[in-house]
């Protein structure tokens, strides 16, 4: 799996929670299943828009009790989405300034536009949707690098 960039500050823990967003079931499946060899990553919820993203991180609606729906550490955002594009997502992000949250996008785009503007938006990372479990493995890897800060 392939890492354009990452580069952040965050104190590191043992466990983070992801919220994860991408339209196709499939792809979450994969994601999930990768997640879940690594402990130190726990999927708090999981959503198929970028209105529902926003919604979600913003507490609105449904979303108001944190308790049911805590607030990530991460978010694993695909750009191709449905009401609100990824790119929106992140510019909505961007606009809160919000402190310790990182955003890595999870894309079958590897498009220097995509890649350029997603930096541009305050994305952590940017690797490339793939099937084969090294891969997927090295996704994990890279992401516990960028929550521990190595």
């Amino acid at each position: 799996m392939s890492c354009a960039f990452d580069d952040g500050i965050l104190m590191a823990k043992d466990t983070y929670s992801v919220l994860l967003v991408d339209d196709s079931d499939d792809d979450r499946l994969f994601v999930r299943r990768a997640l879940r060899k690594s402990p130190g990553f726990v999927v708090v919820g999981e959503l198929r828009d970028g209105e529902a993203a926003i919604a979600y991180l913003s507490g609105q609606g449904e979303y108001g009790d944190r308790d049911k729906f805590p607030y990530p550490d991460l978010i694993l955002l695909d750009l191709k989405l449905p009401k609100k594009t990824g790119h929106e997502v992140l510019e909505w992000v961007q606009a809160q300034r919000i402190g310790n949250l990182r955003v890595v996008v999870l894309s079958g785009s590897f498009l220097p536009e995509d890649i350029t503007r997603s930096r541009e938006l305050g994305v952590d990372a940017y690797f490339k949707k793939e099937a084969l479990a090294e891969d997927q493995q090295a996704m994990i890897t890279g992401m516990e690098k960028l929550m521990q800060n190595q």
